[in-house]
């Protein structure tokens, strides 16, 4: 059984679109923020512009990997979207607090995410 502290992302291509969906699972924290980061970054100089995070089984993240998030939507802004879907109650509540909802689109569900991200 894998660990629930352990970070992972698993990129999948979803057209039509392209909607990059990321799922992320574990704990976004400071280990995990920077190679995340650096991932995004990838993924925007390859001309991905549509993102959906879907944060389902993500427990924990910390303010690096909100930090990686908003790099992310600052990137793309004008010319495509971030929308994310799945925030359990405490990752919903550091969201709130740090105001970081007013900055990405947050959907209840993966669907509703997608159909968000292919019409931006």
């Amino acid at each position: 059984m894998a660990d629930p502290r352990k970070f992972t992302e698993t990129v999948q291509v979803v057209p039509p679109g392209p909607v990059h969906v990321i799922e992320l699972a574990g704990q976004l924290d400071v280990d995990a923020a920077e190679p995340f980061d650096s991932r995004l970054k990838s993924l925007v100089a390859g001309g991905a512009r549509k993102f959906v995070l879907d944060f389902s089984k993500l427990k924990y993240v910390g303010s690096l990997g909100l930090r990686a998030l908003i790099g992310l939507a600052n990137s793309v802004k004008g010319q495509g979207t971030v929308c994310v879907c799945g925030l359990s109650k405490d990752v919903k509540e550091v969201f709130e607090v740090t105001r970081v909802n007013m900055v990405l689109k947050v959907y209840g569900t993966r669907a509703d995410a997608l159909d968000a991200a292919r019409s931006a």
